[in-house]
């Protein structure tokens, strides 16, 4: 028998589908993922599986946008630009709206939407009395009520805290000073960052801050 003339082993298992494939690919590193509507790579994998709804590849393309998109918005988030984040959303929803994975986030956009944040930056004189204190078991009385004051602040609220500091020393000495005066064990993470501050999250808009006023007597060093 004689073989097949029209057999080509080389193009037996060729995509039919490369050339939009490769336009796809090029969008994706582009970043044009779901813009410009003509030449996105949502575009490409959408005419693909118009023809084939089970090809694999542009599934998985498909699905690279959103975990991209889901990424963005992610940041988007924690850097508290909300209103770029959902714009993040809203693009991945056109992929595939019924996403379980897009709704979590979308959640948690909403959730941090609703959580308030005050910043506290710390007073440099409350790092130098703390260097200070490193080396005397008596802190100074401005330095003790700053800090009892600053605690209660975050009980009342119901705060979880983000401490940011110079170094791990700094930050641990900070979280120990506020944990001490506070009822409940303090929830609160840290993190190497200047200026040093201590972040308050708490479910309640920020307008409803009570104003901290200085301790009695004691006036902070100009």
């Amino acid at each position: 028998m004689k073989p097949n003339q029209g057999s080509n082993p080389s193009t037996d298992h060729l995509d039919p589908h490369q050339g939009l494939l490769d336009l796809a690919d090029h969008a994706l590193k582009r970043q044009h993922l779901t813009q410009p509507e003509a030449t996105s790579a949502l575009t490409y994998f959408n005419l693909i599986l118009n023809t084939d709804p089970d090809h694999q590849a542009a599934r998985a393309g498909l699905k690279s946008i959103i975990d991209q998109y889901l990424e963005w918005a992610l940041r988007a988030i924690e850097a508290a630009h909300y209103a770029k984040a959902n714009q993040y959303l809203e693009r991945a929803a056109r992929v595939n709206p019924k996403s379980s994975e897009i709704a979590a986030v979308a959640d948690r956009l909403r959730r941090k939407r609703e959580e308030g944040l005050h910043t506290e930056i710390l007073p440099d004189w409350l790092l130098t009395d703390r260097n200070a204190a490193v080396q005397s078991p008596e802190k100074t009385a401005q330095t003790s009520a700053y800090l009892r004051a600053l605690a209660r602040r975050i009980e009342t609220l119901g705060a979880k805290v983000t401490i940011y500091s110079h170094n791990d020393a700094e930050g641990r000495w900070l979280y120990q000073q506020l944990n001490a005066n506070t009822t409940d064990r303090l929830r609160g993470t840290l993190k190497i960052d200047a200026p040093s501050r201590i972040e308050m999250h708490f479910q309640t808009k920020p307008s409803t801050i009570p104003v901290r006023k200085p301790p009695s007597g004691l006036v902070a060093p100009s």
